[in-house]
Parts: C-alpha cells; sequence; structure tokens
C-alpha cells in the first residue's frame, strides 16, 4: 500500500492491535522476496540485521535481487563474491565494506550527490522498503533514527511493501521527518541485535596542524558544516575556545557532542533554525546515540530539505569545510577516489560548498594533506600539476574558495590560473615544490 493511500489518525490507540496483526518473523520477511526484486534500505545501524540475516540463508533461491542502500557496517553472508548472480548491492556510499563488495564485484558504486537520494530511490521504484526503527510511542509513531533521513518520504511511497525490524538499542533523534506511523508499514519483526559502533578516527599531527589553522577561519557566531574523520575531531578540539556556534551539517559525530557539551555550539546566533543543530544522518558510538537520544537540541531533517544549497544559504555565516585526497594546481578537487579506485563517495561536499557560497558572510573550506603514502611507502604530493588518470573531479574548480594544508592557507576565488598556481605550490609540501614549479613552467608558464 503506498503511504499517499493511508490516512493517520493520531489519537487512535487500536494501532496496538494493528502492531500484532502486523508481527512476523524475519525469516517471515525473508520468505516474501522474490527474484528480480529491488529493495530499498536507508544503510549504517538502520540495516535491518535480523531480515539480512534471514535473506542470506535464502541467497540460492534467489536470483537479480537488488539491494539499494547506504552505508554497510558489516558483511553478510549473501555479499560474498560466489553469489554476485544472486544478490548485488547499489549505493552511493563508500565505506571499507563496499570498497572490498565493489572489488568483488557483489556491489556497484551509483554517483550522485547527497541531495539527490530521494529522485533516485523513487525511480528505482522498490518492490520492499526496509529498515530499523525504534519501538513505538504511545501513539503508535516509530522513529526512523540514525540514517532514516537517507530514505524521504517519496522513496518509501514508491514502495510496494513497507517492512520495519524493531529494535530498543536504536536511538530516538528529533525531527517529524523521521516518523513513520503504524499504518504507513505493511510487516514488522522485532530485533535485539547490538549496533555496530563506528569509534573515533585517531588525530594525526597533520591534522592538528590543519585544524589550527582553520579554527582560526571561523569566526565566533558562524555556522559550521563538518566532513566525517579524524579532522573534523581535530577541528572540534580547536573550536572549544569559541563562542556562539551554529551547525548546519549532513552528519553529526562525536565532535559536535563535544562542542555542544561544553557550550560552544548553542546556536544562540543562528538566523536559520536557532538553537538547533540540524542534520540528516548521525554516525559513532553508544555515547553518542545515548546523547542525542530525545535531545531537543537537535534537528534531523530528510536529505533533500537538508542539503538543499538554497537551504544550507539561508543560514548566515556559514562556514562549510571538506576533506580532499588530491587537488591539482587550478584548483579541482579529487575527495573520493584514488586513480580509478572508488574510495569513497561523492557525498555532500558539493552540496555544501555551493550552500556557503549563497550564505551571507559564508565561506567554504577544502582541507588537505599535503602528502600521502603510496604502496611501497614511498612520500607522494596530493597537490599535483594534473589529476591522475582515473581520478574522479569530486568539485570542479570554479567553485572551490579557501584550501589549507598543514603549510597554510589560500584562497582561490576568483583567481587567474597563473594565480591559483602559484597559491597551491605555496601550500605543498616544502619536498615537491621546485618538482610542482618545474612542472608549472613547463605546462602553463612556457
Amino acid at each position: 500500500m503506498a503511504m499517499s493511500e493511508r490516512k493517520v489518525n493520531y489519537l487512535d490507540q487500536s494501532w496496538k492491535d494493528d502492531y500484532r496483526r502486523k508481527l512476523r518473523s524475519a525469516e517471515d520477511l525473508a520468505a516474501m522476496i522474490k527474484s528480480g526484486d529491488i529493495i530499498l534500505e536507508p544503510g549504517g545501524i538502520n540495516i535491518p540485521h535480523d531480515f539480512h540475516v534471514a535473506l542470506a540463508a535464502r541467497v540460492k533461491e534467489l536470483n537479480n535481487v537488488t539491494i539499494c542502500l547506504g552505508l554497510a557496517l558489516k558483511l553478510y553472508d549473501f555479499m560474498q563474491p560466489q553469489y554476485k548472480d544472486h544478490i548485488h548491492i547499489e549505493t552511493p556510499f563508500v565505506g571499507p565494506v563496499e570498497r572490498m563488495l565493489i572489488e568483488w564485484g557483489t556491489a556497484s558504486y551509483v554517483p550522485q550527490h547527497l541531495n539527490q537520494l530521494g529522485p533516485w530511490q523513487e525511480k528505482k521504484k522498490p518492490n520492499v522498503v526496509a529498515m530499523v526503527v525504534t519501538p513505538p510511542d504511545e501513539n503508535g509513531f516509530f522513529n526512523r533514527s540514525c540514517f532514516g533521513g537517507l530514505v524521504p518520504r517519496e522513496a518509501i511511497a514508491k514502495g510496494d511493501t513497507v517492512i520495519v525490524e524493531v529494535n530498543p538499542n536504536t536511538p530516538w533523534l528529533e525531527g517529524e521527518d523521521l516518523l513513520i506511523h503504524i499504518s504507513e508499514i505493511d510487516y514488522i519483526c522485532e530485533s535485539d541485535a547490538e549496533l555496530v559502533e563506528i569509534p573515533d578516527i585517531p588525530i594525526t599531527e597533520v591534522e592538528r596542524q590543519i585544524a589550527a589553522y582553520i579554527a582560526d577561519m571561523i569566526p565566533d557566531g558562524s555556522t559550521i558544516q563538518l566532513g566525517l574523520g579524524g579532522l573534523a575531531n581535530a577541528i572540534g578540539y580547536f573550536l572549544l575556545d569559541k563562542k556562539d556556534l551554529g551547525v548546519h551539517t549532513e552528519v553529526v559525530q562525536k565532535s559536535f557532542m563535544d562542542l555542544v557539551k561544553a557550550g560552544v555550539v548553542n546556536g544562540s546566533r543562528k538566523n536559520f533554525h536557532p538553537g538547533k543543530v540540524l542534520a540528516t544522518f548521525c554516525v559513532g558510538d553508544r555515547e553518542l546515540w545515548n546523547y542525542v537520544d530525545h535531545n531537543p537540541e537537535f534537528l534531523f531533517t530528510e536529505v533533500a530539505f537538508n542539503n538543499d544549497p538554497q537551504v544550507i544559504g539561508r543560514n548566515d555565516n556559514l562556514v562549510s569545510i571538506n576533506n580532499a585526497l588530491c587537488m591539482d594546481l587550478t584548483g579541482q578537487v579529487g575527495s573520493e577516489s584514488i586513480r580509478h579506485r572508488q574510495y569513497s563517495g561523492t557525498g555532500g561536499q558539493l552540496n555544501f560548498i555551493q550552500g556557503a557560497a549563497l550564505s551571507k558572510g559564508g565561506k567554504s573550506i577544502i582541507a588537505l594533506n599535503s602528502t600521502w603514502k603510496d604502496s611501497k611507502g614511498n612520500l607522494r604530493s596530493s597537490i599535483v600539476p594534473f589529476m591522475p588518470p582515473g581520478t574522479i573531479v569530486t568539485t570542479p574548480r570554479t567553485e572551490v574558495d579557501y584550501v589549507v594544508t598543514e603549510y597554510g592557507v589560500v584562497n582561490l576565488k576568483y583567481k587567474r590560473v597563473s594565480e591559483r598556481i602559484n597559491a597551491m605550490i605555496s601550500i605543498a609540501h616544502p619536498d615537491f615544490r621546485d618538482q610542482l614549479n618545474h612542472q608549472a613552467n613547463r605546462f602553463w608558464r612556457g
């Protein structure tokens, strides 16, 4: 039944009978899947564990089943390479599990900006939508929790069958967008599976140096967006002496929890959703889940709204901070691939860079380690004259504002190509500057 066909009576307590009627085992739900089906799931801790285990037991019976999901946090048996013709994964996210699955041929990456998730999911016309939710409240509403905002209501409405796996370990996140009523659900199973925690990534010395530069670029009263990883945690540490910061970001992680606890982030100067940490999803561990659970300081909205550049730009003084893997001398940004190998996803980087450009007093920052080490341990420059063959450009040079490495800060916006080249060389690792200058002379200055 499509969501548009359902009428929700918020005061009707007969939902408890409805719950019992719809309750099934995970095995019952897995038995409903047919060859050729398309299954849509949010990803992360909202991937239905017991349903996946039951589905794995049937994998040899099925052919050409597609599961569209976000970030996978564990490997299920049906993801093994011998089953790639039985069940295949499509994903706009790439983490450690997805990198392995792509190598095996059991998963495919679907390039898209994060705010395009909804149209992609709707176009898939899923036979089944499956997700983990919290237990219901007194009115029969469940909460779609940490990754639920990555599957918009319009996409759920395209599903022929909506199933949920109720897990009491799942945090309840504030935001009406994440609510789903019993009347919008076809079948329910229950699980007490432990959720997969993502620990903090250790902060490197280089990240500390980069974070120190970035912190100096964030005035009191700014609204910030941070990407994932150790750098975000490092930036959080260096922001502890700031005042009245706001947050509009795509992902809440531990660094934001620490800043809210310290009173640094209070949203008091935000002109858009003042007093609220605005986000779409949440990645972390039990400490973070316990903190955001029913916490009114946070407001989670669906990704189509949260990552819309026009919406982001409604925040004054927005500072967008994102990571890159490599950049060329003219300012092109590669944030998702190592040559031809997909390493991460496109994500919302360009959404927030464009949003910052629309923000009154806003700016965007690309953070980049100046070097990396190859498989033989050789030091390589992350700043290159041209993108290596196969490298995906995540953000075009026309959108780039500030770039920060451990060697300094440059602003590329509206600069000539020759000025960009000089600026990028100035923040490259000293061991590679002569080589970059030589290449610049050969290709641009000759």
